[in-house]
Formats: structure tokens, sequence, C-alpha cells
């Protein structure tokens, strides 16, 4: 009796597979960071202008990430912001993006003027489809978004190979990705410019954390000094970064905007830089043994990672597919409400879904669109035509397809056993779900 209650779906009053209550033993904040901050405060470092930490932390990152420049900014949004004005995204300008990702992908290239343009991704990697930006561009595209979506790696190969064809930059995402690689060249190395997010501080905060805090990276001079006069006046050392001569007369003012992160947030981003080679090892081997069991079981499936690329980072969780066909037709929501009744609540919980991300064709501003700039101006305004559900057919029948499970930094021992064994349990005895 016992073995047949523990082989129950704890929804329908079995005894929950998963036991262990905390099961990561990772503590992102050591003292370390404590000693350092207090340190800061007490020789009054709380502002800073590229000197100090700032350039410390930029040449190591950017050394890392295998480009010739870094620019710290003050969040992830900003960072991209940054490389699209840097690649010369204006007024009456496209960008082509995914529309299933954060917002924040696409968001500031309305500020600029431009419009975003939604495309189709491969359903099984939930990356970009390179073959679908291509029918989207028109002669207004000026960028094209490559999204390494919860440190998967996009097809780069496609995307470049698109990139050189129609002479159109690709600016990479890489919020979720930091040490994720292509061909053994890391993201944020490959498109004309990137941005990276280094937003939070604790378990669900990005792979390389600030508290708040961003990246811009290019190889390009020119991208780099515009991405300077947009957000960096009174930089020190500024004036001699400015080589170009139609920067150059910028230093002292820029254009009015003030994205330069906060001196704290570059010392503990330098920290937690030094520390990610053993994070993406932990990742990488939790990855591997859930890789293996969603491939066995039946109704699920690891995400589609292509051949040349090693995935990184895996911001927000794990992310496999869900396919009700091979499990009688039961819906994914059924699924995963029994999942988090083994004892899964806390980790599953909105991470499902989509990962509590809109997709971006489906929310007001750009299905409906709106007046951006006030008096029937803006990119969004008039003869804007906006989407409705169905334009995306392939991106929507995947974001209701995703599911996710935990991806710990220093798992307790047995942890991961016992979710895959909560899977295991549901996939057995599925019928009994319906």
């Amino acid at each position: 009796m016992a073995t047949r209650t523990r082989d129950k779906p704890a929804i329908l009053g079995g005894e929950p597979a998963i036991t262990i209550a905390q099961p990561d033993r990772w503590n992102r904040i050591g003292e370390e960071e404590v000693q350092l901050v207090a340190d800061m405060v007490r020789r009054g470092e709380m502002s800073l202008a590229g000197s100090g930490i700032a350039l410390e932390f930029e040449k190591a990152f950017a050394d890392y990430i295998g480009v010739r420049h870094a620019l710290g900014v003050c969040n992830g949004t900003s960072s991209l912001f940054s490389a699209f004005y840097g690649v010369k995204v204006g007024p009456g300008d496209e960008l082509i993006t995914p529309s299933y990702t954060w917002f924040a992908t696409f968001s500031s290239c309305v500020i600029l003027g431009a419009r975003p343009v939604f495309c189709e991704i491969d359903p099984e990697s939930l990356m970009i489809d390179p073959e679908d930006a291509r029918r989207r561009i028109t002669p207004r595209t000026r960028a094209i978004v490559a999204v390494h979506l919860w440190g998967n790696v996009c097809d780069m190969d496609g995307l470049l190979a698109l990139s050189k064809e129609k002479g159109i930059p690709v600016v990479e995402d890489c919020s979720h990705a930091h040490g994720a690689e292509w061909d053994g060249k890391k993201v944020g190395s490959l498109g004309l410019a990137s941005g990276f997010s280094m937003q939070g501080y604790g378990a669900g905060a990005k792979p390389v954390a600030a508290g708040e805090g961003g990246v811009a990276c290019t190889s390009d001079d020119e991208v780099y000094q515009r991405m300077l006069i947009l957000g960096h006046f009174n930089r020190r050392g500024m004036a001699d970064e400015l080589t170009l001569p139609e920067y150059r007369p910028l230093g002292g003012t820029g254009l009015g905007f003030k994205l330069r992160p906060h001196a704290v947030a570059m010392a503990l981003a330098k920290i937690q830089l030094d520390r990610l080679p053993r994070l993406l090892e932990s990742r990488r081997a939790v990855v591997a043994k859930l890789d293996e069991a969603l491939e066995r079981l039946p109704g699920l499936a690891p995400l589609k990672v292509y051949p040349k690329a090693r995935r990184g980072g895996f911001y927000g969780n794990y992310w496999g597919l869900y396919k009700p066909e091979e499990l009688g037709g039961l819906p994914r929501d059924r699924f995963l409400e029994a999942f988090r009744a083994e004892g899964a609540a806390g980790t599953a919980r909105a991470w499902i879904g989509g990962g509590g991300y809109a997709m971006g064709h489906l929310m007001t501003l750009y299905k409906n669109g709106f007046d951006v700039f006030g008096h029937g101006r803006g990119p969004l305004g008039e003869g804007y035509k906006g989407y409705r559900e169905g334009d995306l057919p392939v991106t929507e029948r995947a974001y209701e397809r995703t599911i996710s499970l935990p991806v710990w930094n220093d798992p307790v021992p047995g942890a991961i056993e016992e979710y895959v064994a909560a899977l295991e349990k549901l996939v057995r005895n599925y019928k009994d779900l319906l």
C-alpha cells in the first residue's frame, strides 16, 4: 500500500516526490562583497565617471567576451538602448526582433523613433528564425536582434550570413546568456553590438549581477563612440576616447542622457565576473542531467541546441518543451499543477506559459499602437497597423508548449533526482490526471 501511495500523484492524494525544501546551497553574497562595499563607503567612492573600478570591470568584461570595447551602463535596457543608437537605429527605421522575449529587447528602439517588426522563432529552440527574419526585411530595416533567450544560443551562422548579404547589422541581446558561446566565441562578440543585463543580486539574479547594471559591447570604434556620446557625458578620459572628428566635440555634453552605472554596482559585478566560470560549470552539470531526463520521458523534450552552440548563463530557470499529444492530450497547465503539488511550488511558480514573458506582438503597446511623442508623431502612431492573435502562429504555439524547471547553482545532493522522480511519476500516471 505504501508503494502505491508513493507512486500516486500528490494532487490525487499520494505522497509528494519532492521533500527537500531548500535545494540550493549557493550563497551569492559573501563577506568579500560586504567588505568591499563597506570600504567604498568609507572612502566616499560612491560615484564615478569612468575611472577606478568601472574601468577595471570594463576591461575585464571586454577581455572575457572578446571585444575591444565594453561600456558599463545603469541597466540592461540601457545597454540595448546604447547598442541600437550605436548602430544608428533612428526615426523611420525598423528593427526585426523575436516576439517571445522580455519587452526591453525592443522597447528602447521606440524612443529612438524606430518600429519593432516581430518575427517567428524556431519552435524547438525558441531562438529567432533567420529565414522568417529575411522575409520581414524592408528598405527601412536597420538592425536584426539575436536574443539568446534563457541561455540558449541563436543560429548565428544564419543571422550573420543574412547580415552580410543585406548589409544589416546584428545586435545581440545577451541578458540571459553570460558565458554562452557560438563556435568557440562568446556571445556578445559576434554581432556589431551587444547588450548584457546585470540586474539583481539574489537567487533570481542575472549570472553576472550588480544589483542594477548592464554592459554594452562592440569591437567597432564608431559604434563605441556613439555609445559614449549617448549617455556618458563628463566621463573621465572621454575626450581621449572620442577620436572621430564628428564626435570629439561632444565629450563635454553628449546628448543629455546619463546612463553611467553606480560605482558599487561595478565593484559587485567585477566579483561576480570572477566567479562566473565556476557558476557556469555548476549550472551546466545541472542542465545536462535535466536534458537527459527530458530526452527520455514521453511528453517532454529539452530545447534544441544548435551544433555550434554552447549554452551559458541559464537565467530564469531551465526551459524545455511539453508535448501533450504524447500524454493523451493532457493539458500542460494540468501537468504543471500536478508538478507543483509534488513539492515544486516556489520554483515552478510563474515560470510557465512563456516564463511570465508576454509575447511582444500581443502586448497592448504593440498590438494597438500608441502616440509616443504626442501630436500624432512616433513609430506606433498614425499608419501603424499593429498585430493580432494569429499573426505569429509558430511563436504562439511554441509559447504554449514551454515548461521550466529550476537550474540551481549548487544543488543539495538528491535534489535533482527528486525533481526528475516527480516528472517520472506524472508521466507514468498521466492517464489518472486526465
